[in-house]
């Protein structure tokens, strides 16, 4: 009798001690990723990049509540240049970034991944034309 009540304190203290980590392990994953990154290459190239369609400047900045804003220029063709900002939410899973996010300029939604190694924050996705852009993001 005694070792049952003593074997379901233990599972019950288990199963606290996971709800406990389950319910701030993300909360410490996102603050340790949080931050202003501002965008440091394009393509491997330095800004600004040769590839007229890549970004010319940017921030992703990534507060410790999950919320997540991303800021681009491009240059368009007649040399002018536009800006774009989407909002949103990002979460952290197994060392990468995933972010959720919605373009103010046509509404939107745009999901992307990107590697978190250090201050360097780095995501790829497809280009306009064929490719991929991969972009690198650096945390000042």
């Amino acid at each position: 009798m005694m070792t049952r009540i003593v074997r379901r304190l233990s599972l019950l203290a288990l199963a606290a001690a996971a709800a406990c980590s389950d319910s701030t392990g993300p909360q410490q994953s996102r603050a340790a990723v949080a931050g202003a990154y501002f965008l440091a290459s394009v393509n491997g190239e330095a800004l600004p990049s040769s590839d007229p369609y890549a970004p010319i400047s940017g921030t992703i900045s990534l507060w410790p509540t999950g919320h997540a804003e991303r800021r681009i220029s491009y240059r368009l063709s007649d040399g002018r240049t536009q800006s774009d900002v989407a909002t949103g939410t990002f979460v952290v899973e197994d060392g990468r970034v995933i972010l959720a996010l919605r373009y103010e300029q046509g509404n939107y939604p745009w999901t992307v991944t990107a590697d978190v190694d250090g201050s360097t924050l780095t995501m790829s996705y497809p280009g306009p034309a064929d490719g991929t852009i991969v972009e690198r993001y650096r945390r000042l």
